[in-house]
């Protein structure tokens, strides 16, 4: 194989397509390099191309607080995926439904004995952020809560959290209840397929059914201020889809959110902000502000871009064995899109194309010739494939001398020629001593022959 460096006349940075996805942040671009936040750690990535516009100690550990409790909706999703739940489903709280917690944590007040739906349960846990609401789920799932955090344990490891281990459902703090930014996207990219989970975490306000030990409905609004201004005023996002706030000592002021803008989606984490007081004795609530912030700084500052057009050849190969081409072009195969830094330039980017210096006919459509990658600033970030653009037939007459200068050329046929070559001058030689031997024979007996 031989390389071929091309420079690469559009701009890219991330490839999007079935054989190469790219989820890296080495470029040079001004835009990325002045943001900062205020967060202890934060990540702001495209959920639909795992591209991380932003990080900030993204793999640090940090606390989640009540952010668990979407590991724990994910598990009640797929509960009714699976059947094991149904939404209308009525469930009744037992003595665990407080444990592990107190009445001064986030609740709805839900008492053991009290039967509510699984709807109405779900709603208290994710928009209300009640602690009991995910310890009665729990036991009903798993039948107990010990059971239900070895699952979600499970279950964040097969999502690929590396640095993710949960001691209860709800967040409530425990020296060993930890994750990072980039494993609550995760967490959060895969919740966020469950259309009922995307319901309930977009939703400002709810109002539960009335209850055995409750005849008025419950009523509450969403404790992110991105989605409803109730509790806090000021922070309200239009483009904020969800999904989840978490608070305690340990874990700072923290938000995992989401938002969809013009067909764009992104995540938001930002794990540990300090609430300061302005001069006007107000709090400065910097867990939405922060978010808010990269969310709009996100989809000011980024586009997606498409790179290469699969109908545009990218290189020729020669072509051997063919009569109807002496060479057979290639193109990308896929779609090849990226999402960059608006002052991000193609004199920024090369690509290496990875060829052979010839190939053989037949070769159909499509067929995979090669590939090229993307490097910048020596950094390979993905590789795609290139694949003929159209058939090139084979000549059999062109085949059959190729074929017949293979054989006579190989080592298989050269052995067997001197074997041939060697019992055929062994045959000859014994022909010639035979016939040599059978003169002197013949002569002997004429030279004593005495006749009657």
């Amino acid at each position: 194989m031989k390389n071929s460096r091309i420079v690469c006349f559009v701009l890219s940075l991330l490839i999007v397509l079935s054989c190469a996805t790219v989820s890296v942040q080495a470029y040079q671009s001004d835009i990325v390099d002045s943001m900062t936040t205020e967060a202890r750690s934060a990540i702001l990535v495209d959920p639909d191309t795992d591209f991380i516009l932003y990080q900030h100690n993204a793999y640090d550990k940090a606390y989640p607080a009540s952010i668990t409790k979407v590991m724990s909706a994910i598990l009640v999703m797929e509960a009714l995926d699976q059947g094991k739940l149904t939404l209308d489903q009525q469930i009744t709280a037992t003595q665990s439904a407080w444990k592990g917690m107190d009445y001064t944590s986030s609740n709805q007040n839900i008492q053991p004995g009290e039967t509510m739906t699984v709807k109405d349960l779900v709603y208290c846990m994710m928009v209300a952020s009640a602690n009991e609401a995910c310890n009665i789920l729990a036991t009903e799932i798993s039948g107990s809560i010990d059971a239900f955090v070895e699952a979600m344990n499970q279950k964040a490891t097969e999502l690929g959290c590396t640095g993710t281990h949960f001691m209860n459902p709800h967040g409530m703090p425990d020296d060993n209840h930890y994750t990072t930014a980039y494993d609550l996207y995760l967490i959060a990219k895969y919740a966020m397929k469950f259309e009922f989970f995307r319901e309930v975490v977009a939703t400002s306000e709810y109002y539960t059914e009335a209850t055995n030990l409750n005849a008025t409905p419950r009523h509450f609004y969403n404790t992110n201020a991105l989605l409803s201004g109730k509790k806090y005023q000021g922070y309200q996002y239009e483009y904020c889809t969800g999904i989840k706030t978490g608070t305690t000592d340990a874990a700072g002021n923290c938000l995992l959110s989401s938002a969809e803008k013009d067909g764009q989606k992104l995540i938001c984490v930002v794990l540990g902000c300090e609430n300061p007081t302005d001069a006007g004795g107000n709090v400065q609530r910097k867990q939405f502000s922060e978010s808010r912030r990269l969310f709009q700084w996100g989809f000011e500052n980024f586009s997606v871009h498409s790179i290469l057009d699969a109908t545009k050849p990218i290189a020729e190969v020669p072509v051997t064995l063919s009569t109807q081409n002496d060479y057979v072009s290639v193109v990308v195969d896929g779609k090849l899109e990226a999402q960059l830094p608006n002052d991000i330039t193609s004199e920024d980017f090369e690509w290496t194309c990875d060829l052979p210096e010839s190939v053989e006919a037949p070769i159909t459509q499509g067929q995979r010739l090669g590939s090229m990658t993307l490097t910048l600033d020596g950094k390979e970030y993905g590789t795609v494939d290139l694949v003929a653009v159209n058939n090139v037939e084979r000549s059999p007459l062109l085949a059959f001398k190729h074929t017949v200068g293979q054989v006579v050329t190989s080592w298989q046929f050269i052995l067997a020629a001197v074997v041939v070559l060697g019992v055929a001058i062994a045959l000859i030689v014994r022909a010639v001593v035979v016939s040599n031997r059978n003169k002197r024979y013949k002569g002997h007996r004429s030279n004593n022959y005495k006749g009657k």
